[in-house]
């Protein structure tokens, strides 16, 4: 009967001590887990706070290089004017005329005494004037082959030659337009501004220090073989008003629609001003015979 009891006592002893390793094992997988858990969640969470505050900061240099922009509604200048096409560079004193959505104008005014030229862009179309043969050229962005290669329109041009960063068709920017524009905040030296809409990419190169564009790139059909490319140099700023704007302009575009694959545009400013006492378009006498930009251009490379 002793011999009975104690072994059931054993067995008791026994089977509680299993229970309680079980228990054990249990209770150390769960903490264990829940650990994990945990950890993988504070990790994700410290990547999220990182992103959060890497964004931040991306957002907020590309405001201040948005900012920097001239806020002047018209911008009048004297030029030196140089285009090379075709082969050949043509050099011309002028005046360059831009109101803010309206109108980019350059007038060829040799030695400041008679208009023998311009060049308009407007919302709507494209206006080139030779006065000497009184010819002229009115055509669409899609009918001129060089714009229409790279895929620029007015306020995409517009915003060329007013140094500011620009997304295709748009006026302004607002801040959510912003916010989709990408930058490398680890950059200490020329910072770059990422933006791609379809076959669109720019690239707008900045001073980090002074948060200003000095290049921006427009590559239209990256790495095929219809693709083109508008890069523009700015440099020499001066003030106006409470901002800075470059007094020298370098636009390039490179496309299979130039005989040489490339013309080049070189404006050298003096002399800026707000000046608002001035037409915003160009009405064109019944004199002058309309062409077709082909020979425009063919009588400008023959010039």
């Amino acid at each position: 009967m002793k011999k009975t009891i104690i072994s059931l006592a054993c067995a008791a002893l026994l089977t509680a001590c299993g229970t309680t390793t079980t228990t054990t094992n249990t209770t150390k997988q769960t903490t264990t887990t829940a650990t994990t858990t945990a950890s993988k969640a504070s990790t994700k969470a410290n990547t999220a706070t990182m992103q959060t505050s890497t964004f931040a900061k991306s957002l907020a240099y590309i405001r201040k290089v948005n900012d920097n922009a001239a806020y002047t509604k018209n911008i009048v200048s004297k030029i030196d004017f140089t285009i090379n096409a075709m082969g050949k560079d043509i050099s011309v004193g002028g005046k360059l005329y831009m109101r803010k959505d309206e109108v980019v104008r350059i007038q060829l005014t040799p030695f400041g005494l008679m208009e023998v030229g311009r060049l308009e862009f407007t919302p709507d179309y494209v206006l080139l004037i030779n006065r000497i043969d009184k010819e002229y050229v009115k055509a669409t962005y899609s009918e001129l082959d060089f714009l229409k290669a790279n895929g620029l329109d007015f306020y995409t041009l517009q915003s060329l030659f007013w140094n500011e960063l620009f997304q295709p068709a748009k006026k302004q920017l607002t801040d959510s337009d912003l916010s989709l524009f990408k930058t490398d905040m680890n950059v200490q030296a020329d910072r770059h501004i990422n933006f791609v809409a379809g076959k669109l990419d720019f690239d707008w190169t900045t001073d980090v220090v002074k948060a200003q564009i000095k290049q921006t790139l427009i590559t239209y059909a990256k790495g095929t073989q219809q693709s083109s490319t508008v890069n523009v140099d700015y440099g020499d700023f001066v003030p106006l008003g409470s901002k800075r704007f470059p007094s020298k302009e370098k636009i390039t575009f490179n496309s299979k629609s130039f005989n040489t694959g490339k013309m080049t545009l070189l404006l050298l400013l003096n002399k800026i001003t707000n000046d608002t006492d001035w037409d915003a378009h160009t009405a064109v006498s019944d004199k002058y015979k309309r062409i077709s930009a082909q020979q425009f251009f063919s009588k400008l490379g023959n010039m």
